[in-house]
């Protein structure tokens, strides 16, 4: 099971945290710093939702998650896709998903090729075959989950944060 969960007291920075609860267990902090624009939300569409600042990071990571099941669901049998997670000024890493017979592969991974304040939802797949692509595998573990495993833990966590 893959989990977005947030810190609704964070500022910004080490507020986002990715658990994927499979063997080998594993957990990762990052920044909401640049979460509105890669997701290319401004303040008007916060106040079009009618979203309070005590909900704004959680109606980002909702967002967020939308746009990973969007992503993910279309991923064909062999094609992989990157699931942005970490946006840093330095890099950006994330989760390379490729969908098997079995369910989907998932590795962590990030590059230095692109940068957090300069990618968008928009651009992502363009500044990655334009770079030409390698992602670093961060840790050399790596998780084969379920389909229905993978869309119950997202779904979960859309539900936790809309409390």
């Amino acid at each position: 099971m893959i989990r977005l969960i947030i810190d609704k007291l964070g500022s910004g920075h080490h507020d986002l945290f990715l658990k994927i609860d499979l063997m080998p267990s594993f957990s990762r902090t990052a920044d909401s710093y640049y979460l509105f624009d890669f997701l290319e939300i401004d303040d008007s569409e916060i106040e079009k939702q009618k979203v309070d600042s005590d909900s704004i990071l959680a109606f980002g990571a909702i967002k967020l998650i939308d746009f990973w099941t969007e992503r993910i669901k279309s991923i064909e049998k062999g094609q992989v896709k990157f699931i942005p997670f970490d946006l840093w000024d330095e890099y950006i890493g994330g989760l390379r998903i490729e969908k098997t017979k079995l369910g989907y592969e998932v590795k962590l991974v990030s590059t230095d090729k692109i940068h957090g304040y300069g990618v968008d939802k928009s651009n992502l797949d363009m500044q990655i075959e334009q770079n030409k692509l390698t992602f670093n595998e961060d840790e050399k573990a790596e998780w084969l989950i379920s389909e229905q495993v993978l869309f119950d833990g997202l779904e979960w966590s859309k539900n936790e944060l809309k409390k």
